[in-house]
């Protein structure tokens, strides 16, 4: 039970109340950015020999969110023969795996200073 004359002021609730959109903001520009890497870096990076050039050039990264929620960077393969890329020889041309191992750090860095700029800014 409070003491007379102490008055409770939550200031702490609203500010994080404002805050959490803008830090989901910050979050959600770093994944965006992040597409571009992933996906230059896979094509660029792919171990195989092109015959066509069909399955490097159908290696995507997309950012997919549920704001407040979930951010996920999907890297894919659109050729139904990707899947065979990526496990057949136990993963010799594998890059879905490597692209990821490479992007980790940096979408790890890029969120951190995200979340930091809005906290700084907020």
């Amino acid at each position: 039970m409070p003491r007379k004359g102490v008055f409770r002021f939550d200031t702490l609730t609203p500010s994080l109340k404002a805050l959490l959109p803008k830090v989901d903001a910050g979050v959600d520009l770093a994944f965006d950015a992040m597409e571009a890497t992933a996906t230059s870096y896979a094509r660029a990076n792919a171990p195989w020999h092109d015959n066509t050039g069909n399955a490097r050039n159908g290696l995507f990264a997309t950012h997919r969110a549920e704001p407040m929620v979930l951010h996920q960077l999907i890297t894919y393969h659109t050729m139904p023969y990707g899947v065979w890329l990526e496990v057949r020889f136990s993963g010799k041309y594998a890059i879905i795996g490597p692209t990821m191992f490479h992007i980790a750090p940096l979408l790890a860095a890029n969120v951190a200073a995200a979340v930091n700029r809005s906290i700084r800014e907020g």
